[in-house]
């Protein structure tokens, strides 16, 4: 370990060994100082910043201290909503007020438990008059109109015209395939069958991104502004894998690595928008 007048101190390369961090959350963390304390720097050995060995230790410890708050696991071990309801709920903060996390671990997000019980009983009582929507599974599941049916609690010969004749609000399939017998076969994302569900009983609303339609969609993703940011991280770390780039972008911005996965694999398949 380096030595600076007689005091332990740590580069990043040493730090990112230690705990097992990457050069991109450090560099984070850093930047942030301001609203989350991390110690200044004490001076530079070379070209490399370097930081007291136990002051970061003490200010890294506090700052991953989650024992008052909760975790989404958590949230569905106390509460019994499923995480895959849990996970759409954050994914929808922009339109629902979904409180942002106390803090981000790693991957992991983690909320106080008196604010989140506080916004999902207001959340509740907003959302009593809606028709009951089968919101179990993963949102980016792709499903077919029979699965979709039944995810709306609809009788599936009651959709079969939605494809060609579409309701206000009905998705674009992510899927389409002609079988020998011309007849053709749709799959859609879970997660926007959800979507429709909820803007129908709305009655309008829930804009996409960008002011983008979704008929206007030309890949998963276009016009989130998520892309981009995967774009950007694919472009500056080409050869990272896209494991390691969904959870750099997680812990960044937020979200669970097995969507930003999806995201990043878009960005790899779509560099341009």
């Amino acid at each position: 370990m380096t030595t600076l007048n007689g005091r332990r101190v740590m580069t990043r390369r040493e730090l990112m060994a230690k705990y097992d961090l990457s050069l991109t959350y450090l560099e984070k963390l850093y930047r942030e100082r301001a609203s989350n304390g991390h110690p200044e720097a004490l001076t530079t050995d070379g070209r490399e910043l370097v930081w007291d060995a136990v002051e970061w230790r003490r200010w890294y410890k506090k700052l991953n201290d989650v024992s008052k708050l909760d975790s989404r696991e958590d949230l569905h071990d106390r509460t019994g909503v499923g995480l895959s309801t849990l996970a759409r709920l954050w994914g929808d903060r922009e339109s629902n007020g979904h409180p942002q996390p106390e803090k981000v671990v790693g991957n992991t997000m983690y909320w106080s438990p008196k604010k989140w019980d506080a916004w999902y009983k207001n959340y509740k009582a907003s959302q009593a008059w809606r028709t009951e929507v089968d919101d179990s599974g993963n949102p980016e599941d792709r499903i077919t109109l029979a699965e979709a049916a039944r995810v709306l609690h609809m009788n599936p010969t009651s959709i079969t015209k939605y494809p060609t004749r579409p309701p206000k609000h009905w998705p674009e399939p992510v899927e389409e395939e002609t079988t020998e017998t011309g007849r053709v076969k749709r799959w859609y994302r879970r997660g926007d069958i959800w979507k429709y569900a909820e803007l129908r009983e709305r009655g309008g609303g829930g804009r996409p991104p960008r002011g983008q339609s979704r008929s206007d969609r030309r890949y998963p993703y276009d016009g989130d502004p998520r892309l981009e940011q995967a774009r950007a991280a694919v472009r500056e770390s080409p050869d990272t894998s896209t494991a390691q780039l969904a959870g750099e972008l997680a812990r960044a911005h937020g979200g669970t690595a097995g969507t930003w996965s999806h995201i990043v694999r878009s960005a790899r398949q779509h560099p341009e928008g």
